[in-house]
């Protein structure tokens, strides 16, 4: 089960704010394997605070690059540049 990218968000925060780091960084795990670089970032945060694990933080990172790459078309460059160009 994955959800929605900022809802698996929400809820490590939230999970955070009740001192559940170990789910917390279970839902931004999943979040950050769905592509949602705010959860990677909080997971790097949590790796400083010694929250989180070197592994966990290296498994957010792998995913989101994963994630971004499976994402990636020559469609959505080519749209992304018209709108540039724009300046939209």
């Amino acid at each position: 089960m994955q959800g929605h990218d900022k809802s698996r968000y929400n809820l490590g925060c939230l999970e955070g704010q009740k001192g559940n780091h170990d789910r917390a960084v279970r839902h931004f795990l999943i979040s950050a394997k769905m592509g949602l670089k705010d959860s990677v970032d909080n997971i790097k945060k949590r790796f400083m605070a010694e929250l989180a694990t070197k592994e966990q933080y290296a498994q957010a990172l792998e995913g989101y690059q994963k994630a971004m790459e499976e994402m990636k078309s020559h469609d959505r460059d080519e749209a992304k540049r018209l709108m540039d160009e724009q300046g939209l």
